[in-house]
């Protein structure tokens, strides 16, 4: 029960059970907030934001609360979710575009989508459970951003309301060509994608698509260990440069993520000696299908790997199976962290990412410095063809929590040091912003303050995130 007085609107409750219903994400961090606030259009959202302001009270968007770093957690005030403005308004096949709400949960837009033949890349691993409004929040991406970029190359437009109620139209510049002014504002649409909540409330997405494939296949590749998997990942990076090979992803396994998966496999059988695995896709004609199979299959001999154990999926179902596999590690990972939060344990994921040709250095550095820091359970997954491995340490209790953040946190440092960066994908949210700060010089990192100061002078937007 909120012990002040909140915004009279009949969307706001601060009933305790359904507050506490909105208190935690998969990330571990949990609070709960005043109250909760489930908005049916834009102008609710507008007239809570404006009563919000009115009394300088928090305000945090949230999606279907998938994030892994705590951005959907409010750390005071009240928490806005967006989950009931789910309609997707306009699918247009001629033009290859679509206008949705927010709330739209991403892997339902794109069944939409293809029941219209277009295809809309991005595939964040939890995409049956997040949003496209938390999608943009973190310009999410998945395993097809190694062929296809992330949620930002298909923004088109935005709708937003600011933190004041007022709603705006913000759309990507259409030249080809834009020389006016300093190249981050030249398309200001950009400042909302990954701003997690702290700039406006996304309340409409314009997102331009494709046409949908003319057919694909996927497989996953087994290996004897990571260090030959990931040698294989860098070959047949190179032989896509050369246009021998066409992957949209190149997903990688180790030898703990084969372990969570082994169980679930049914009858898609994971080799017994294997000690990491590559998982990739490519789209092609069925009638080619067999030619860029036998392609891949010499691709895989020629790194040592175990080529005739390969699982190969053709149709949709077997497709689809092989990525269920794949989500398995983070889900069941993200269940093992939930049941350490108890004894002060959670799961700790890095999202660190470096330019490809440093992959290898950094993943010997990352497996070093778990062995000397890191005491508990691991594993390692993820798209590792655009040089981006997620490193999930099970921390059981506090104690241990304390040593899986000073693994992860040394681990983004070697990534920033060797050209990357420390969140590729999942944002900051709030459990990376004492290191966050260490990825920018102080006169960037005071520009990005004094952008979130002139758009939410009060700092009611998501408080927490990006900044203390």
């Amino acid at each position: 029960m909120s012990t002040r007085a909140l915004p009279a609107h009949p969307r706001i409750t601060d009933d305790p059970e359904v507050c506490q219903a909105y208190a935690a994400d998969v990330s571990g961090l949990s609070r709960t907030p005043e109250a909760v606030a489930r908005p049916e259009s834009e102008q609710e959202v507008s007239d809570i934001l404006r009563l919000c302001s009115d009394r300088g009270m928090g305000v945090t968007p949230q999606g279907l609360r998938s994030s892994t770093t705590g951005a959907s957690v409010p750390a005071r005030g009240i928490a806005l979710s967006l989950e009931r403005m789910n309609r997707v308004l306009e699918i247009d096949p001629e033009r290859q575009i679509a206008v949705a709400e927010p709330g739209v949960v991403t892997a339902e837009f794109k069944r939409r989508v293809g029941e219209a033949g277009l295809f809309f890349p991005p595939d964040p691993t939890s995409e049956e459970e997040c949003t496209l409004g938390g999608n943009v929040a973190c310009n999410a991406s998945g395993s097809r951003t190694y062929r296809y970029g992330p949620t930002r190359d298909y923004v088109r437009a935005l709708r937003v309301v600011m933190a004041d109620g007022t709603a705006i139209d913000v759309r990507r510049i259409g030249a080809n060509k834009n020389a006016a002014g300093y190249f981050g504002f030249q398309n200001p649409i950009d400042l909302w994608i990954g701003s997690e909540g702290t700039l406006g409330v996304v309340t409409q997405v314009e997102l331009d698509l494709r046409p949908h494939p003319p057919g694909s296949f996927g497989a996953l590749a087994f290996f004897s260990d990571w260090r030959q998997a990931i040698r294989f990942v860098m070959a047949a990076d190179a032989s896509r440069r050369r246009g021998e090979l066409e992957p949209r992803c190149l997903e990688f396994f180790d030898r703990h993520a084969l372990e969570i998966i082994r169980p679930e496999a049914g009858g898609l059988r994971i080799a017994d000696g294997a000690g990491a695995a590559i998982f990739f896709e490519e789209e092609v004609a069925p009638e080619d299908a067999a030619g860029a199979m036998e392609r891949w299959h010499r691709a895989i001999e020629a790194a040592g790997g175990l080529a005739d154990e390969t699982v190969i999926a053709q149709s949709q179902a077997e497709q689809s199976e092989l990525r269920r596999l794949r989500h398995a590690v983070p889900s069941r990972m993200n269940e093992r962290g939930a049941s350490a939060v108890e004894k002060g344990g959670r799961r700790v994921s890095t999202d660190f990412a470096v330019p490809l040709v440093n992959l290898p250095v950094v993943m010997e550095d990352a497996y070093r410095i778990m062995e000397e820091l890191f005491d508990g359970f691991t594993v390692a997954y993820g798209h590792v063809g655009n040089g981006h491995p997620h490193f999930n340490l099970l921390a059981e209790d506090r104690w241990v929590l304390e040593q899986a953040e000073v693994a992860a946190r040394q681990m983004a440092r070697r990534a920033i040091a060797l050209g990357g960066t420390l969140a590729a994908e999942h944002g900051i949210g709030k459990l990376k912003v004492p290191f966050y700060r260490e990825l920018y010089p102080d006169w960037l990192y005071s520009g990005m303050r004094a952008l979130k100061q002139t758009l939410d002078p009060k700092g009611i937007l998501s408080p927490g995130n990006l900044f203390p």
